[in-house]
């Protein structure tokens, strides 16, 4: 009983990442068509695309096992280390603000990557992702930096809306229809949240690779 909710726990937090990645991957193939780039994500079957976040979702948990681990032998308190697991689920919510959002768009660019590499027709491995790190290495380093304030202002923003609404539904007038504002704030953020991400990172890929190939005609 005691290990219990303990399981609950973390079988919520597994389903959790998978539904966070999956919301990510559809977003990343209709950005990419917008933004007038060709992907294969569209060919997927729900049980490829599944079977794909599952693929990315135990190599972003070994990433931050490692963080984790990392953090805490240099001398950071565990607590504090422990906030790096929400370092992809960070993507849509809010859970932590402050310098904790640098970390969530790091691991945003990684995610984005195991995509863009799944829609060339890659496995998700590392070394295809290190490989693209580095090719796109400029871009990608002011993504990070964009992606960071991004997600900084809009936790702060988030999380003092949510004030405001928790003060506004706690009179308990509003009944079931308060329960569905909630949802709906919570939902509306977490989509914003994740098209500004894919947006962002879409836009610095293709203007990576169009400088790419303007160094590559140059006499």
């Amino acid at each position: 009983m005691k290990t219990a909710p303990n399981i609950i726990v973390l079988l919520v937090f597994v389903l959790v990442q998978l539904s966070v990645f999956i919301a990510l991957l559809i977003v990343s193939e209709k950005m990419i068509k917008l933004s007038g780039g060709w992907t294969s994500l569209a060919n997927l079957t729900m049980g490829q695309r599944t079977r794909f976040a599952w693929q990315v979702i135990w190599r972003l948990l070994t990433v931050f096992l490692v963080a984790v681990v990392f953090a805490v032998a240099t001398g950071v308190n565990k607590h504090a280390a422990a906030t790096l697991w929400v370092g992809f689920d960070g993507l849509a919510f809010p859970w932590r603000q402050g310098a904790l959002q640098i970390w969530i768009a790091f691991i945003a660019i990684i995610t984005f990557v195991f995509v863009l590499e799944k829609g060339t027709g890659n496995e998700a491995r590392f070394g295809g992702v290190v490989r693209q790190l580095r090719i796109h290495r400029s871009a990608l380093l002011f993504s990070w930096a964009y992606l960071g304030l991004f997600l900084m202002g809009t936790t702060f923003i988030q999380s003092k809306l949510a004030l405001m609404l928790g003060a506004f539904l706690d009179n308990g007038k509003l009944g079931t229809v308060g329960t569905y504002l909630l949802i709906g704030f919570i939902v509306l953020f977490s989509y914003l949240r994740i098209w500004v991400i894919v947006a962002i990172l879409t836009y610095s890929i293709r203007a990576s690779y169009r400088r790419l190939g303007a160094q590559e005609v140059k006499p």
